[in-house]
């Protein structure tokens, strides 16, 4: 369990605000006051810088917020943990972006249901940032993420590299045969929400070219793969995703890749999880079944 002391301490820093942390941790003000107080005698240190609304933390104040991040994701596991010890079991519980979740991951679900039907599954599919922020709230194991993440806040393993591709509707004529991004400019960009790991890529490629969404015609943005798609088969713009999620729709002509000249990316798709968790071993273990169940 996380001392209530430095739960106070991280609320705070959540909040930005003493009142709004007493109202949400239901303690007056002043007890919230004694927290901080009590943390900067115990440690020696000056936490908070300033006073009232004007607060900052001081560099001391940044490293215990950091560690205590982590103390608090782990504590969140460690009764799932010692169950599964006294259990033996190994439960499935993580969380994966859009696109390894719909399209990359439920061949591999499959296998693990097939071959060993009592393991408890639990996925969430979610955007980077919301998976990310899941690991620190401790209420997934594992994040397979095709965004970028702080490599210095997480441990990672590869899973693949994937192919990052433009797509139109095949009676789209200009785009089917647009080879330079600059010609794409006059066409309705779709895309995801702020936040999504294929948003993310889509962001840094155009910036490197001194472009930006806002270069386009307008911007739609869909949080769902399938209807990003559908509207393209539709002309009603284009839209650029890892060609991993729509593999079936170019084979079957549903779509088209735009031939692109200048736009050849690749990502690698992530596996992620806390530094110094409790449950390494067993969140090492779902990476070699992951990479066995997908390569077999």
């Amino acid at each position: 369990m996380l001392d209530n002391r430095l739960y106070t301490f991280l609320t705070l820093c959540e909040t930005g605000n003493y009142t709004r942390t007493a109202e949400k941790l239901n303690m007056t003000q002043p007890a919230v006051t004694q927290h901080i107080q009590f943390l900067e005698d115990y440690y020696q240190v000056t936490l908070i810088a300033g006073k009232g609304k004007d607060f900052s933390l001081t560099k001391e104040g940044k490293a215990l917020q950091e560690y205590a991040k982590t103390l608090k994701a782990n504590s969140e596991r460690i009764l799932p943990l010692l169950h599964r010890i006294k259990n033996r079991a190994k439960p499935l519980n993580f969380g994966a972006t859009l696109t390894i979740g719909e399209y990359m991951i439920p061949p591999v679900l499959y296998r693990i249901f097939k071959e060993d039907p009592e393991t408890d599954i639990t996925m969430v599919v979610e955007n980077t940032d919301i998976l990310q922020k899941m690991l620190w709230e401790g209420k997934i194991d594992f994040a397979l993420l095709e965004g970028n993440f702080d490599r210095n806040q997480y441990e990672s393993k590869l899973i693949s590299d994937e192919e990052f591709i433009g797509v139109c509707s095949p009676q789209n004529e200009t785009a089917s045969k647009a080879t330079d991004l600059e010609d794409l400019l006059d066409q309705n960009l779709i895309l995801r929400e702020p936040g999504s790991g294929t948003r993310d890529i889509l962001e840094q490629a155009l910036y490197n070219r001194n472009l930006s969404i806002k270069d386009f015609k307008r911007k739609i943005e869909i949080g769902n793969m399938n209807a990003i798609k559908e509207l393209c088969h539709q002309n009603i713009g284009i839209t650029f995703m890892y060609r991993e999620a729509v593999k079936k729709e170019l084979y079957q002509g549903y779509l088209k890749e735009i031939p692109l000249q200048n736009f050849k990316i690749s990502h690698p798709f992530s596996f992620v999880y806390l530094r110094d968790c409790p449950d390494k071993a067993h969140i090492e273990y779902w990476y070699e079944r992951i990479m066995y169940l997908r390569n077999d």
